[in-house]
């Protein structure tokens, strides 16, 4: 119940993130924005888990979306360092998908040329008109956030969302596509400080 409680709060906390990546995305590609707790470091932590269950897992199923979202992590948190454990993580991590539909009408302008009998007799007369008309596109936007929690302090410490134009050719790409997002993500991500002469 307590874990259900977490999830529902999480949601909320990250929505207004994931509405400012909607109204920000474009078709030049996944625009990221992220939210790091004050004094946050990921230094202080050695361990991660994931949350369970996810918030893309369809009740207690795991989804695949949800399989190829963790595989995409792990990679990406374990090249920083941490190791992921199945219980008593010092961090956790959820995942939040949404899309939506939306549609909007942009200006369409043309000229047409007309042919018919002109002054001229029985020669032709050309008129050339032109008109204004509202074409009506719909897209779906899609957004993915990925939260980072303090599993000892019950505390959301890091967020970040991609979020961009959802197309044919993405839904049928859907592993390559979940995995870009990820990376892009956690470009974001505060990354260890290297300690001057340590050995790697």
């Amino acid at each position: 119940m307590a874990r259900q409680q977490h999830t529902k709060i999480l949601r909320a906390a990250l929505s207004s993130l994931l509405l400012l990546g909607l109204v920000a995305c474009s078709s030049s590609g996944p625009k990221v924005i992220t939210n790091t707790a004050p004094g946050f470091s990921v230094e202080n932590y050695e361990t991660f888990g994931y949350l369970q269950p996810l918030s893309t897992d369809r009740g207690t199923v795991r989804s695949m979306e949800s399989t190829q979202l963790m595989n995409s992590t792990t990679l990406q948190l374990t090249g920083l360092g941490l190791e992921l454990v199945e219980s008593d993580p010092d961090l956790l991590v959820n995942f939040i998908m949404s899309s939506k539909e939306t549609i909007e009408t942009r200006p369409s302008s043309g000229a047409t040329i007309n042919y018919g009998r002109g002054r001229y007799g029985r020669w032709g007369g050309y008129g050339v008109g032109y008109g204004t008309t509202q074409e009506v596109v719909q897209r779906t936007e899609g957004s993915l956030g990925i939260d980072i929690i303090d599993a000892r302090r019950n505390e959301l410490v890091w967020e970040g969302a991609a979020s961009g134009r959802v197309t044919d050719s993405m839904r049928e790409n859907r592993q390559e596509v979940l995995d870009g997002a990820v990376r892009e993500i956690f470009t974001k991500f505060p990354k260890p400080v290297m300690v001057p002469g340590a050995v790697n």
